[in-house]
């Protein structure tokens, strides 16, 4: 059975099967198989992360993988929910000043870490404090915003910002708060082996490389969750994750759209359907080559016919983007015209600029976070071949590809994609738009002064910045937006979840029938 949770529908509804699924020596490995009590709902859960988390402190590591982590285990100020609302968590409302610059936050009274110290302003301060003090940190990117964090009272935070910024709370959602005390007792360095927080789970063991297992805090200030036990094992290939589901030791697990439609003919599993909130393109140096003149980088974009990568390639399992923004984001828009597929116009605009068949480099990652990328790869090297656009393919893993997008090194086209888990528009259009932007090839003033007023502006007056940003990033062919990729678990039978837009977990609201 399927289960689509998306916030928009998916593009199709078919699901084919282009590759096997390969079970054969590839399960095992697992730390322990799932259970329930006899007579009784099961609740003890297991779940496959993607891959291993490098810290289990929430002040050093800030990847999207250990967020499915501290979610369970750690508050944060705001919560981001499975449809992508903002609610209360550690904060109980917030309010922003007339110009956006200054956000005060009331804080939940009685919130205590499970060892017994009591959370407060001074653990959100210092929280904070800590990671703006670290530039180099993987959370600061988040907090780049923030001048300073302050203490009103016990119960009240005000964060003073460099300029405004209206979607600031999204941010918090992915920043835990320590309990200072321990933390600074502690040290980072042992603390990221025992970890302290106030979240709903406490760790009973961290075992890296094999499971982090959590137990229910009985002393947790919020409702309780039906869960008892959580146990989150790193396992990186897509092909064990889904005959860990089939086997009954894993109750979730990220699968690869191809994996879909095996796992629902087996009988004794679901899947979990939901579009996700990234988006996968083409990004362009804009300053290289034939791609300087924009009727090139425009051929580029209408000759890759993205409805059929989608219902082909895809299974259908995703859905074509016209924008550098996924419908889960706030941000995106319907009011952008996207650049469309069209072989004659992109013949005609290669003839008028003169175009002579000198090979564009084009680089990809061959495994890790775009499923099938290769093969992704390979079938918009063929379409760009048929309206005689001649491509140097420059596969590699994915860790040498991030490098190569963080330092800025592609010399033509390069296989990319960006999901905010914030699930709002300003930090991916922060990386695509402005000068400090991984992916900001053009460095156009235009939209580095578009992306900047975003954040000065709320509501209707705000969505109109993004859809003209959006726009003229598809005129200017900054970038090629090909499609927005569904998240797919396979899932126990009995398993009553919502999943995030971002694939990341949280059981809090979980049990099985």
């Amino acid at each position: 059975m399927t289960r689509s949770a998306t916030r928009r529908a998916l593009a199709g509804g078919s699901f084919l099967t282009l590759g096997a699924l390969v079970l054969a020596g590839c399960a095992g490995g697992f730390d322990e198989p799932s259970g329930s009590a006899s007579g009784s709902a099961q609740t003890a859960i297991t779940a496959a992360l993607p891959t291993d988390p490098t810290s289990m402190d929430p002040i050093r590591s800030g990847a999207l993988v250990v967020l499915s982590v501290f979610f369970h285990t750690h508050d944060q100020l705001v919560k981001i929910t499975a449809e992508g609302e903002m609610e209360p968590k550690l904060a109980t409302e917030w309010t922003a000043n007339a110009d956006l610059t200054e956000w005060e936050f009331a804080l939940q009274p009685d919130v205590t870490a499970s060892n017994g110290e009591e959370i407060t302003a001074d653990d959100v301060v210092f929280s904070y404090e800590t990671i703006l003090g670290d530039p180099t940190g993987e959370n600061y990117a988040y907090l780049s915003s923030v001048e300073r964090v302050e203490k009103v009272d016990d119960l009240t935070v005000r964060f003073g910002l460099k300029q405004p910024f209206s979607a600031f709370p999204r941010n918090t959602s992915l920043i835990s708060i320590v309990p200072a005390d321990t933390y600074q007792e502690m040290g980072p360095d042992a603390y990221a082996r025992e970890p302290i927080g106030s979240g709903p789970y406490v760790f009973e063991r961290i075992t890296p490389g094999v499971t982090y297992d959590l137990v229910r805090n009985e002393d947790y200030w919020g409702e309780a969750p039906a869960i008892e036990t959580i146990s989150l094992q790193p396992v990186s290939s897509a092909e064990s994750r889904a005959s860990g589901v089939l086997s009954g030791d894993l109750d979730v697990a990220q699968i690869g759209p191809t994996q879909v439609s095996s796992i629902e003919s087996a009988g004794n599993a679901q899947v979990f359907s939901a579009l996700s909130n990234g988006v996968v393109f083409l990004g362009a140096n804009s300053t290289a080559g034939a791609l300087q003149d924009v009727r090139i980088r425009e051929a580029i974009g209408h000759a890759i016919d993205t409805d059929a990568i989608v219902e082909s390639l895809l299974a259908g399992l995703a859905e074509p983007a016209k924008a550098m923004l996924a419908p889960a984001v706030e941000g995106y828009t319907d009011d952008v015209e996207a650049i469309g597929y069209d072989p004659e116009a992109a013949r005609a605009l290669l003839a008028e600029a003169g175009y002579d068949g000198t090979p564009i480099p084009f680089d990809y990652a061959t495994d890790g976070r775009i499923p099938l990328s290769s093969e992704v790869a390979q079938s918009i090297q063929g379409y760009l071949e048929t309206v005689g656009i001649a491509v140097e393919m420059r596969g590699a893993d994915q860790q040498s590809h991030t490098l190569k997008v963080r330092g800025r090194e592609m010399q033509g086209i390069y296989l990319n994609t960006w999901a905010p888990s914030t699930l709002d528009g300003d930090l991916p259009l922060t990386d695509f738009y402005e000068p400090a932007g991984n992916n900001n090839y053009a460095q156009d003033p235009m939209t580095t002064q578009l992306a900047e007023r975003q954040r000065g502006v709320e509501g209707a007056e705000r969505e109109d910045v993004f859809a003209e940003l959006l726009d003229y990033s598809n005129a200017q062919v900054y970038f090629v937006p090909l499609y927005v990729p569904a998240n797919n678990f396979a899932a126990g039978a009995s398993l009553q979840w919502t999943p995030r837009a971002d694939g990341l977990y949280d059981f809090t609201e979980t049990s099985f029938e």
